[in-house]
């Protein structure tokens, strides 16, 4: 399995997680796999679950929020692991990219490593705490960084390094939910020749910006279709769940 991949699987993993516990659902997971994404057992059944995130965009240049996310998330994946192989004091850092800026155009190993050099000669001790801004002229960064906060933290098991975010609350759409719906129903075949019953998660991770969705009161989950035995919107970290349609019997 390649990297990309595994850290995929992983992150699924943990959102079924998440949504299992919102939904006081005891299930067990026997299979990671692909069509469906997971063979769960339910009550002695086994059900096929295909996971799918629902993301949004404000921009139409191709330059979307769920395509800085991810290079940004990356690079500071990157920057830590340069930094605790160099043998430095465990760090914890959050920071920001500032808005605007096309992060596909950076080098992310070079990013990487200027971060890491960064946090090296800060030399942190423990409970050391130290804000930088884009427009200090002590340290010099990429300029697509804008604010960084380190904190000297006794383990690195306590060593978070990761990018904090902001953005619009979007407005859940039942349009997008269909298409999603619609997209994932092509494979349904092909998960029956697996499993004959399955479910359809569609998460909205709203720790993201490019997926910080809320329903509004207004919306109505069934008026959607799908002709899985039972769909589900599930909004991350707020544990709000919406059965989506109705149930196939």
């Amino acid at each position: 399995m390649s990297d990309k991949l595994h850290r995929r699987k992983q992150r699924e993993l943990f959102l079924l997680e998440q949504f299992l516990v919102a939904l006081k659902l005891v299930a067990e997971v026997v299979e990671e796999r692909e069509e469906p994404d997971f063979i769960l057992k339910i009550d002695g059944q086994p059900i096929g679950l295909e996971l799918t995130e629902l993301f949004i965009s404000h921009e139409g240049n191709g330059n979307t929020m769920q395509a800085q996310e991810s290079i940004s998330s990356r690079i500071v994946a990157l920057a830590q692991r340069f930094y605790e192989s160099s043998g430095a004091p465990p760090a914890h850092i959050s920071m920001c990219f500032g808005p605007g800026h096309d992060l596909r155009d950076l080098n992310r190993d070079n990013t990487a490593r200027a971060l890491a050099t960064f946090v090296q000669r800060l030399n942190l001790v423990v409970g050391q705490s130290l804000n930088w801004h884009s427009e200090e002229l002590k340290y010099s960064l990429p300029h697509e960084i804008s604010f960084i906060h380190a904190l000297g933290v006794p383990s690195y098991d306590m060593a978070h390094w990761s990018v904090a975010r902001a953005g619009w609350v979007a407005t859940l759409e039942a349009s997008s939910l269909q298409s999603r719906i619609d997209e994932k129903a092509k494979r349904l075949g092909a998960y029956r020749e697996s499993i004959a019953e399955n479910w359809l998660l569609i998460v909205s991770d709203a720790t993201k910006p490019s997926q910080l969705i809320r329903a509004e009161e207004s919306f109505e989950p069934h008026s959607l279709k799908s002709p899985f035995t039972r769909s589900f919107f599930y909004s991350y970290p707020d544990g709000v769940i919406v059965e989506l349609g109705t149930k196939q019997h």
